[in-house]
Formats: C-alpha cells, sequence, structure tokens
C-alpha cells in the first residue's frame, strides 16, 4: 500500500494497486492515467511529480514518503 499526506503530514489517502486512489475512509477519489489524476468520472484533478500529487495551479495535493 502506498499511502499519501496532506501538507500538515496527515495521512489522507492510499492505493493499492498504483492505479486507483482512495480516501482514508476508503471512498474511490479517482484513479492514475499516464502521469495525471482523474475523479472518477474522468476530470483531471491534477499530475503527479516525483512524489507528489499537484493541483491545477502546481500546488502539492498530496504527497508520499
Amino acid at each position: 500500500m502506498t499511502k499519501y499526506y496532506d501538507s500538515n503530514g496527515t495521512f489522507k489517502a492510499y492505493t493499492n494497486d498504483d492505479k486507483n486512489l482512495f480516501s482514508e475512509s476508503g471512498e474511490h477519489l479517482g484513479y492514475f492515467l499516464n502521469g495525471f489524476l482523474y475523479t472518477p468520472d474522468g476530470q483531471a484533478i491534477g499530475h503527479v511529480r516525483d512524489k507528489k500529487i499537484l493541483g491545477k495551479k502546481g500546488e502539492t495535493l498530496y504527497y508520499r514518503t
């Protein structure tokens, strides 16, 4: 399992398959495809760079260790 944290270091999301992202409570937040993160209905949330998921404005949404 890969865990993702917010900017305060709080656990917020995880993936078991590096394809789908789930909240800490198990809600499906989206899926990874070609370096981007999309909502379950296909809208782009942001992109993956190194160990971070960056929003549309370049802000860090989540990071992993």
